[in-house]
């Protein structure tokens, strides 16, 4: 095991120099991290890691009393862990980089549970990130099925995409109504507020949040597009390739739609293949643009699993809040799904506006 540790000049939040804001918004991001969804700040992280470093799977982490939260992981299918169970356990007693380049010569993994068993990891680097206070609070990882030798090139890259990952983990710019949500809720009402396969909101959650958005419109006449949109003929890629890589799908769908959109928008899972997308501020042809980029990012890259690669489609009904539009939720969502049942009858692959109402 090779172990360094951080300088006192590479932390990110140093007191005298972040605000209070800052260092307030950051206790509370680090003490209640559980059961929020996923944000392409972190994704991106992992998914330039997996490249960068030509590692199977990649991960950014935070924990909270005895448990490990997985704010964004690739190509590992797993949520939250036991600390007990953790490969970074380690990193987190310590605050200092690990290496190990074979997992089975190393005294603390070798027995771990995901070492012996599937995925059954070989390789392990793990990086701290570090509170305001210079707290442990989380880490971020590399790991792969096969040992591998650490050299500059790999550790400096892997270092540089740490403190990435520490910046991003720590970062105040956040869209407010899902950081106020986060905040105002407790864990255990958020869990029911959160889709475990996608790691998005839940029908619930993402109609709360949508409900917070209505209200604000309504009182300042702000604009915005409700999108209904569903994964085409899922069923058949479950009864072809079985659920699990179903499930497989659903999650890459998922991580795509958040990647199409803003950070201020709004994505949940409303229930089997079917997602709403809430895009603010917006007029139609706005919206257009952005509805199109989920498209498009769904249509031209198939989903590669490790048992098949599944072309995919997805189609879209929007209905426009204009300024002045006294419609309710329900009428909105009802709207956006009657224009998703016409982009299914004339083709599928494709977005549909709902009929504007007349004044």
């Amino acid at each position: 095991m090779k172990q360094k540790d951080m300088k006192d000049d590479d932390r990110l939040l140093d007191e005298e120099l972040a605000s209070e804001a800052t260092l307030t918004l950051a206790k509370l991001h680090t003490s209640d991290p559980f059961y929020t969804p996923i944000e392409e700040r972190f994704e991106r992280i992992t998914r330039l890691a997996c490249r960068a470093l030509d590692s199977e799977v990649a991960a950014l982490t935070v924990i909270k009393d005895d448990r490990q939260w997985f704010k964004s992981v690739r190509n590992w299918s797993v949520t939250e862990l036991p600390l007990s169970e953790s490969l970074c356990s380690e990193v987190f007693k310590t605050g200092k980089e690990i290496f190990v380049e074979d997992t089975l010569d190393d005294l603390h993994l070798m027995s771990n549970p995901f070492v012996c068993h599937a995925p059954k990891f070989r390789f392990y680097a793990g990086f701290p990130l570090r509170n305001s206070e210079g707290e442990t609070a989380g880490t971020f990882c590399v790991l792969d099925s096969k040992p591998r030798k650490v050299d500059s090139q790999f550790e400096t890259a892997f270092k540089d995409l740490g403190h990435m990952a520490q910046r991003e983990l720590f970062s105040t710019e956040l869209y407010s109504a899902q950081a106020e949500l986060v905040a105002k809720l407790g864990e255990s009402r958020r869990a029911a507020m959160f889709d475990p396969l996608t790691h998005l909101w839940n029908r619930r959650g993402g109609m709360a949040l949508i409900n917070e958005v209505l209200r604000d419109a309504q009182q300042f006449d702000h604009s915005f597009g409700l999108c209904m949109a569903d994964l085409d003929d899922f069923k058949s890629v479950n009864d072809r390739f079985g659920h699990g890589v179903g499930d497989e799908v659903l999650l890459k769908s998922a991580a795509a739609i958040v990647r199409a959109v803003r950070p201020d928008d709004i994505v949940c899972r409303y229930g089997g293949e079917e997602f709403i997308v809430l895009i603010r501020d917006v007029d139609a042809r706005a919206c257009f643009r952005v509805a199109e980029r989920i498209r498009a990012s769904i249509s031209q890259s198939p989903i590669r699993t490790r048992e098949a690669t599944v072309p995919t489609t997805i189609s879209m009904g929007i209905a426009i809040r204009e300024k002045g539009d006294d419609r309710t939720l329900e009428q909105l969502v009802q709207a956006a799904d009657q224009a998703l049942y016409k982009s299914k009858d004339t083709g599928r692959d494709r977005i549909t506006f709902a009929a504007v109402p007349d004044p």
